[in-house]
C-alpha cells in the first residue's frame, strides 16, 4: 500500500477508535504490533552505506570542543512567573509530592522560575490560571503529546523561550500584529505558552497528525489550528507570515523532502521574514555515540563519515518508534550540517543565527531570513 493512502487510512476516526479500543483492552499486543509494523516499514527506508571504504570510515569520531548554553528561563517564563505572587509559591511547595520536592530542592533560581509555572499548573494552586491565562488541559492518552505530568503541565515553557529569545536575539522579536506559525506543532505545547504572553499575535499551528491537531484546536481557540499534508503545499497566499518556528521538524525530513519545505518556508514567509527551525548534525554524533544513545559502533561511523562527506544524512528510526501519523519514505531520521545548508539556501535565505546543541544539548538551532 503506498505511504499516503496508508497514513490517510491509519489517521482516519475510524482506525483510530479500532487503534485506542486494542490498547485498552490489549495494550501489550498493541505496543508489540505497533512496533513491529514501525520497524518493518522503516526497514525499506534504511540509507545505503557512504560511499567509501572501511578503512576509510570515521571510526571513534573524538569529541569536540563546543561550549553549550546552559538552559535558563526567558522571556516568556518570566513574563508568567511575573504574574505569580509569593502565595502561590508558598502553596505550590506545600502541595509537592516527594520527587517535585527534590525537582525544587535541586533547582537553580532561573529552573525555579520555570518549575513554578508548571507545577502550580500541575497541582491546581487556586487563582493561577486566572492570573496567569495558562490553561491545565492536558491532551487524553490517545492523543500524540510529546510530555506529560507535572513537568509539562500548562505547556512547554522552555521552548517558548527559546522561540521567543531565540527570535529576539536573531533581530526578529515577537512583536503586535504579527502572524506566526508553529510548524509541527502537535498538540500546541509550544503555540498555547506564546499565545498567553502575545495575544495580540496572530498564532496559527499546524501538523500532519490530525488527532492532535483536532485536540489543540478544540483545547486552544485562540490559535488556528489545521491539519496539514505531508507534502507542500499549506493554505496560505504567498508573504503572508512575519515568522515560521519548526522544532524538531527537519530532523526528520529526507533530503529531497527538506528542500521542498524549504521552498514552501520561502514561499509563505514575506521578505525579511524568519524562519527558526531545530536540527541535528556534529552534535548529535557525540550524543548517539554516548551511553545515552548507544547507537553501534559502525553505525557511528557511517553517520559520522556521511556528515563529512555529504554533510546530509538520512535514516529510519533505527528501533525508535515513529508515529504512524508520520510514516512515509520522506520522514525518517535527518542530520544535516551547517555547510550544507549554506550550500544549499543562501542566497535566497541568510543565516541570521545558528548555535550548536542549543536544545537539551543536543540538538543545533538556526534562525534563518528570507531574502526579497
Amino acid at each position: 500500500m503506498a505511504g499516503g493512502r496508508f497514513d490517510r487510512l491509519n489517521g482516519s476516526r475510524p482506525a483510530r477508535r479500532v487503534k485506542s479500543a486494542l490498547r485498552a483492552r490489549y495494550p501489550e499486543r498493541a505496543e508489540q504490533l505497533k512496533v513491529a509494523v514501525n520497524a518493518a516499514r522503516r526497514a525499506l527506508r534504511e540509507p545505503p552505506a557512504p560511499r567509501v571504504g572501511d578503512d576509510n570510515l570515521f571510526w571513534d569520531p573524538p569529541a569536540r570542543n563546543v561550549e553549550l548554553r546552559p538552559l535558563r528561563a526567558g522571556e516568556v517564563s518570566d513574563a508568567l512567573h511575573a504574574r505569580l505572587d509569593e502565595s502561590d509559591i508558598d502553596t505550590m511547595v506545600e502541595r509537592l509530592d516527594e520527587v517535585d520536592q527534590a525537582r525544587w530542592r535541586d533547582a537553580d533560581e532561573s529552573g525555579r522560575r520555570m518549575l513554578a509555572l508548571h507545577f502550580c499548573v500541575h497541582y491546581g494552586v487556586p487563582g493561577v490560571l486566572e492570573k496567569t491565562g495558562l490553561s491545565d488541559a492536558e491532551p487524553p492518552p490517545d492523543v500524540t503529546s510529546l510530555a506529560r505530568g507535572s513537568l509539562a503541565a500548562g505547556g512547554s515553557f522552555g521552548y517558548a523561550d527559546i522561540v521567543a529569545d531565540s527570535l529576539r536575539e536573531a533581530g526578529a522579536p515577537l512583536a503586535p500584529g504579527q502572524r506566526v506559525l508553529d510548524f509541527g506543532c502537535s498538540s500546541g505545547r509550544i503555540t498555547r505558552v506564546l499565545a498567553t504572553v502575545h495575544p495580540d499575535i496572530e498564532w496559527h499551528g499546524c501538523d500532519v497528525d490530525r488527532g492532535a491537531v483536532e485536540w489543540a484546536a478544540a483545547t486552544f481557540p485562540d490559535v488556528r489550528f489545521f491539519t496539514s499534508d505531508p507534502d507542500p503545499p499549506l493554505p496560505f497566499p504567498d508573504a503572508h507570515l512575519d515568522s515560521v518556528f519548526a522544532i524538531s521538524i527537519w530532523t526528520h525530513f529526507s533530503e529531497p523532502a527538506a528542500l521542498r519545505w524549504f521552498g514552501e518556508m520561502h514561499r509563505i514567509l514575506r521578505p525579511g521574514g524568519h524562519l527558526l527551525l531545530t536540527t541535528i548534525g556534529n552534535r548529535s554524533v557525540e550524543v548517539h555515540a554516548s551511553d545515552w544513545g548507544n547507537w553501534p559502533r559502525r553505525r557511528i561511523a557511517e553517520l559520522a563519515t556521511s556528515l563529512y562527506t555529504d554533510g546530509f544524512y538520512f535514516a529510519g528510526g533505527y528501533g525508535k518508534d515513529l508515529a504512524h501519523a508520520t510514516a512515509s519514505d520522506d520522514w525518517g531520521q535527518a542530520f544535516f550540517t551547517p555547510e550544507w545548508l549554506a550550500q544549499e539556501l543562501c542566497p535566497p535565505w541568510a543565516i541570521k543565527l545558528f548555535e550548536v546543541g542549543r536544545v537539551e544539548a543536543h540538538s543545533d538551532l538556526y534562525v534563518l531570513e528570507r531574502g526579497g
